[in-house]
């Protein structure tokens, strides 16, 4: 994803997932056009990353806990977890595809829906 989706659907400003990427953060890749893309992992890091900022930790703080080993046990959940992720970013992208063609407003209340749905996901996942 670029970074003004990324922007987008994290609700943060470009210039904020900027920051993080220069703070080793997040993962970036460079396009041949030179864009920043993101993985799609990236969303759910920056859930993580807002919680953790609530908490009143600093960024190397954050950086530690992001980069911390994760559990064995955990990982086969968390193949699950990514694998559910892909699921629904197919299924968005099926339904970008349907909408393109739909009226401004079907859009606009479609977005809407969806931006509260996504909202509630990504606030269960920082539960994780």
């Amino acid at each position: 994803m670029r970074i003004g989706q990324v922007a987008k659907l994290s609700g943060l400003s470009s210039r904020t997932i900027d920051y993080y990427t220069q703070c080793g953060l997040l993962p970036v890749e460079r396009s041949s056009a030179n864009y920043r893309l993101y993985p799609e992992s990236v969303l759910q890091t920056l859930e993580r990353i807002k919680f953790l900022k609530k908490q009143r930790m600093s960024i190397a703080e954050i950086e530690q806990v992001l980069h911390e080993p994760a559990d064995k046990e955990l990982d086969p959940i968390m193949h699950d977890v990514q694998d559910e992720m892909e699921c629904l970013q197919k299924k968005l992208t099926s339904l970008e595809e349907k909408l393109k063609d739909a009226p401004k407003e079907e859009k606009e209340r479609v977005h809407k829906i969806l931006e509260q749905k996504m909202m509630d996901i990504m606030k269960l996942l920082t539960m994780l």
